[in-house]
């Protein structure tokens, strides 16, 4: 894409998480999170399966399903309370794991669907849009008529990501967007999101990669048993440390 940091507008602040709780039920299983993601910028969230990173991302983004708290800003404003509706309208977007797409619609259907938050307002130029994400994944202009089901994994992601772009984010979290994919597609998809980060877009990656992770983002924070372990610039010296804590092996420094 050829646009600047500056062209989806001014900029709204940063996205700012304390003390978050969430859980399912009776369940706790966010504890105590705190996190800070700016425009412009790849931030990863990394730990061990069952940390808490996909209960995170869900809650920021207003699905909270049983005990939950703190607080969620963009800027100065308080959008803790917000549903998911309202969250997208506010800028912020989740694209959940497992390409949750309409594989019977078509490609453009269902890219025109990730519009939705802001049509009614009249908020969102729908052909503007879609030739940005055509822009993005040129694959996409090329199957417009295709049902989405009938494309390939990597394809189906595309789909996904378009779809929540649809709604002209400026914060995407994104939940294993990977996952599946063969080593060639995901560079290209984090030379994708490296885009969208020039483009004005600040994302929160959750990548079962530590390696890669750090490798593709310029900011990391470590969940361990629902809560933020350890955060810093995204160093290869850091791996050794968070390999040690997500493999369980007390004592280590990061």
């Amino acid at each position: 894409m050829t646009q600047d940091p500056g062209t989806l507008g001014e900029d709204p602040g940063t996205l700012t998480v304390s003390g978050l709780r969430a859980g399912y039920g009776r369940v706790a299983v966010v504890l105590d999170v705190s996190l800070q993601l700016n425009v412009g910028e790849v931030v990863a969230l990394v730990g061990r399966n069952g940390a808490g990173k996909t209960t995170s991302l869900s809650a920021v983004c207003g699905l909270r399903y049983g005990p939950s708290g703190g607080v969620v800003r963009i800027g100065d404003k308080d959008v803790t309370k917000l549903n998911s509706h309202e969250m997208a309208q506010s800028g912020l977007k989740l694209v959940p794991e497992g390409r949750r797409i309409f594989r019977s619609m078509t490609v453009a259907e269902n890219l025109r669907l990730g519009a939705y938050p802001h049509r009614r307002g009249g908020r969102i130029d729908i052909s503007s849009e879609l030739d940005r994400v055509h822009e993005l994944f040129p694959d996409l202009a090329a199957f417009a008529a295709k049902r989405a089901g009938e494309l390939s994994g990597g394809q189906q992601q595309m789909v996904a990501i378009g779809q929540a772009l649809m709604s002209r984010p400026r914060y995407l979290l994104l939940d294993e967007p990977s996952s599946g994919l063969a080593p060639a597609l995901v560079d290209e998809m984090y030379d994708r999101f490296d885009e969208l980060a020039r483009s004005g877009i600040g994302l929160l990656v959750v990548d079962q990669s530590v390696e890669r992770a750090l490798e593709r983002s310029r900011r990391y924070y470590l969940m361990e048993a629902g809560t933020i372990a350890a955060e810093g610039p995204s160093e290869v010296s850091a791996l050794e440390g968070i390999n040690a804590v997500i493999m369980g092996q007390v004592g280590q420094e990061i």
